[in-house]
């Protein structure tokens, strides 16, 4: 059958490669799943800490927004990391106080560092800081 304005396998395939390119670079920040920054909304998050009955055991990782995860480090210290896997953008979840990606099986421990890959980056941390008079970590 003959068709005048027809497109070529060839040509279409080009095309569509070219479009998948496309949309892939042009959409987005490159990263794949949640992005941990936009999970601090403006740039920071602040949390109560009462609110998290686990913050006030020391070294206790606990998940204080769905991207980011805090632990009291002491009497009025906190860090505060990103769920987000550095392998491929999967949201971690917390599991035996440490950080475990579901998508490709990396592990992190409590201070985000890398303990089985195929993630090679630790978690990135954010700057914390808590007012103990209003209880309130901001965090970012």
């Amino acid at each position: 059958m003959a068709c005048d304005d027809c497109v070529s396998r060839r040509a279409f395939l080009a095309t569509s490669a070219l479009a998948v390119v496309a949309a892939a670079t042009g959409c987005g920040n490159g990263q794949i799943g949640p992005d941990a920054v936009a999970g601090l909304g403006n740039g920071t998050l602040t949390i109560k800490v009462g609110d998290f009955p686990d913050l006030a055991v020391t070294g206790t990782l606990v998940s204080v927004s769905n991207v980011v995860a805090a632990k009291r480090t002491d009497t009025a210290a906190f860090a505060a990391y990103s769920m987000v896997c550095t392998h491929q953008g999967c949201l971690t979840s917390l599991q035996s106080n440490s950080f475990f990606c579901p998508c490709h099986g990396s592990m992190f421990d409590s201070g985000g560092r890398v303990t089985r890959g195929p993630a090679t980056t630790a978690l990135p941390q954010f700057a914390t800081s808590y007012d103990a008079v209003s209880d309130q970590l901001t965090i970012g």
